[in-house]
């Protein structure tokens, strides 16, 4: 569309068609603005990393005009862009011929009892509110609703029968969730490696197939404990996708609403001219004192190619690329330049590998 897109703080509810069932029909859906939820803040094991004091960069004050009140209808497209720890993203087709002045839109719908992942998430776009539609999508809100137990919500079926398929943590220090679904420390997960790192002068692809058989075996007994633990609380089936778990008579949904990106970084091409404003995107973040955690090949993608790009106020020109997914993410006060550097060192090992034709994963 032409002109300025209004601002992300213009919808205090929204009605949504096709994400919800009950009694098998389909019903609209009205969800209500709700405040986001800080994360566990992360802290500089020494004085030396940390910002002078210790202190957390401050949120930049808004520029925001007061929160509007209006209803955006929309109506949920059935094909799934994408799917994670958290939730799944859909496309939105908006109903009312976009008078408002909107980019194209995602809408990324929690898991069941991932609320609060997604609010977290939440949280993070309204920290680095100055760099929306800079390094960030942008960002119209995140909203919630009670729903009752015979509702039948889009992919949460399938989200609890895969649950017990996500990454397991394989020290000995695995924490389940009341649901046995969730690591409480997953940052520790992704940044963990073998106590007794291997040299290149002592490289030995024996060892590390050895270590990798050990792994997935007590994965795969974690796994197993984890369905035997579900087949006596839960057994969720597809034909009855909201199993009562709770003692109350409803359950909450959450969405976050994001404009739509592009596409990700093409595999096996030169990628000499996109990893400059990769790592400025990165150090962007890292001003706020942010620390993405979840780098990965599928969490940057391309700027919409309609986009009305903001010229970044660091960098002096328009970024290419957006960085997405923050449930992980921790709010830190390492210097700037310590933040800079650990995210560099990850992008240069996912980029490099893009590069020869191979994905690499936090978990690898």
């Amino acid at each position: 569309m032409a002109g300025p897109f209004v601002p992300s703080n213009t919808f205090s509810s929204l009605i949504i068609g096709g994400l919800i069932k009950i009694n098998s029909v389909q019903v609209p859906l009205t969800l209500s603005k709700t405040i986001s939820k800080p994360g566990k803040p992360l802290l500089a094991s020494a004085e030396c990393f940390a910002n002078p004091g210790g202190l957390l960069p401050v949120r930049p004050p808004s520029k925001l005009p007061p929160p509007g009140n209006l209803c955006l209808h929309v109506s949920l497209e059935p094909e799934r862009l994408g799917y994670g720890r958290v939730g799944s993203v859909y496309p939105l087709r908006i109903d009312d011929t976009n008078q408002y002045g909107l980019p194209s839109l995602v809408i990324k719908v929690a898991s069941r009892r991932r609320s609060d992942d997604l609010a977290r998430e939440a949280w993070f776009y309204e920290e680095m509110e100055d760099i929306q539609g800079v390094a960030i999508a942008r960002c119209y809100g995140f909203f919630t609703a009670e729903i009752e137990q015979n509702s039948e919500v889009l992919d949460w079926a399938e989200a609890d029968a895969d649950c017990d398929e996500e990454e397991v943590d394989v020290r000995g220090e695995d924490s389940p969730s009341e649901d046995g679904c969730d690591m409480e420390d997953t940052w520790d997960r992704y940044a963990w490696r073998d106590s007794e790192d291997l040299v290149m002068d002592e490289f030995s692809w024996e060892v590390v197939f050895k270590r990798e058989e050990e792994r997935d075996k007590l994965r795969d007994k974690i796994r197993q404990e984890r369905r035997d633990k579900r087949a006596q609380t839960i057994k969720p089936t597809r034909a009855d996708p909201v199993s009562v778990r709770n003692s109350s008579d409803k359950t909450f949904l959450s969405v976050l609403v994001l404009e739509r990106l592009g596409d990700v970084i093409p595999i096996g091409v030169p990628l000499e001219t996109l990893k400059p404003d990769v790592r400025e995107i990165y150090s962007d973040m890292g001003r706020f004192g942010v620390e993405h955690i979840d780098i990965r090949w599928r969490n940057i993608l391309a700027a919409p190619a309609t986009d009305q790009s903001i010229v970044c106020p660091y960098h002096r020109h328009r970024h290419q690329w957006r960085v997405v997914d923050f449930d992980l993410s921790r709010k830190s006060n390492h210097l700037h330049s310590g933040i800079e550097t650990a995210a560099n060192g990850w992008l240069r090992t996912i980029l490099d590998g893009l590069e020869e034709g191979y994905v690499v994963e936090p978990w690898d």
